[in-house]
């Protein structure tokens, strides 16, 4: 016969079985940085870390952005922006954005380099939410790389003529061109004569 405290105990012995089994491809690469790290082999365990973002990575949704800015002039690489004091722009003026995206895929292009390609649709809104125009495939942002880079800038210029002062709402899309993710952001910029 079994008493509360043996099931108890029988519930808690197959839960610590079966965690392991639940773990799953995450939990066991962690595990096996751990080790790694432990030996210590740094060269192995950075290679597992870059193989366990490269299983996140994969499984993101969307292209999802890190960050987003208003800059002075196009970035010089991954991080390396000057942020624009204010969102104040001349009308005509270019209006210059900084976006790290991540979760993109990589294509092929031949010879071993891998492509980050992205086509870029523009949305401009008032602050309530009214489109006033759209541009679709506006841009294309490319890199080709030996490394499957997951540090890519996102270098942006637009110059709306025409636009009468105001505050209004950029609306960038980037669609991944080597799978079906998209990924969108927001800058708010008011233009003053």
């Amino acid at each position: 016969m079994f008493n509360k405290s043996s099931i108890f105990f029988a519930c808690i012995l197959g839960t610590a079985l079966a965690a392991p089994a639940l773990a799953g491809t995450v939990a066991d690469k962690a595990a096996e940085i751990e080790t790694l790290m432990a030996v210590p082999d740094s060269g192995a365990a950075i290679d597992a870390a870059n193989a366990l973002l490269a299983t996140v990575w994969d499984s993101t949704a969307e292209v999802g952005i890190h960050q987003t800015v208003l800059v002075t002039e196009p970035a010089a690489g991954f991080g390396i922006y000057n942020p624009r004091a204010n969102d104040q722009y001349k009308v005509g003026e270019p209006i210059m954005i900084y976006a790290e995206p991540f979760g993109f895929g990589y294509g092929a292009a031949g010879e071993g380099l891998y492509s980050i390609a992205f086509a870029v649709d523009l949305k401009v809104m008032t602050e309530a939410g009214e489109v006033l125009g759209e541009m679709p495939d506006l841009a294309s942002l490319e890199l080709t790389s030996r490394y499957q880079n997951r540090e890519f800038q996102a270098n942006l210029t637009y110059t709306l003529d025409g636009v009468p002062p105001g505050r209004y709402v950029l609306e960038t899309t980037l669609r991944d061109k080597n799978s079906t993710k998209v990924g969108t952001f927001q800058n708010v910029v008011e233009f003053v004569e």
